[in-house]
């Protein structure tokens, strides 16, 4: 949870004191502690793509930004912490950190696509295929949803 923490705090230093978002480096922290073989990669050349997402901040509002994102997330709330906590208890903690950057009614209901998310997690293994979906959920949102606010 110390891992959890530093992202709330960062999140927090970004939205009241403009500090840079440095969310996505937090996100990518366990990598540091799991064995990659955890990833289903078997080269350290493939475990190096992980790390993709640190680019993040050259473009954080186009395809490749909201793809990397993505991606950092679902390393974070369905590799390391579905370790050891629930997929509810996941969900839960995955609204958070959108609630405190972004704020409002919409953020709360980040919790259900987090719950689809961890079952087909928990169903296949596949950080590809979660990482996919929240990505086009991502998409969904941001040019579909938010514009008929």
């Amino acid at each position: 949870m110390a891992f959890y923490s530093l992202l709330l705090f960062t999140l927090a230093l970004h939205k009241f004191f403009s500090l840079p978002n440095l969310a996505t480096a937090v996100l990518l922290l366990p990598l540091a502690f799991l064995p990659r073989e955890g990833f289903g990669l078997k080269s350290p050349w493939n475990f190096s793509l992980l790390l993709l997402p640190l680019l993040y901040p050259i473009h954080p509002h186009n395809f490749l930004g909201l793809s990397l994102q993505a991606f950092a997330e679902e390393v974070f709330f369905r590799v390391y912490l579905m370790r050891k906590l629930s997929n509810l208890t996941v969900s839960i903690l995955f609204v958070f950190p959108h609630v405190l950057l972004y704020g409002g009614l919409f953020s709360w209901l980040t919790f259900f696509p987090s719950l689809l998310f961890g079952f087909v997690y928990q169903k296949t293994h596949s950080l590809a295929l979660v990482s996919l979906l929240h990505l086009f959920s991502n998409i969904l949102w941001f040019e579909l949803f938010s514009k008929l606010l």
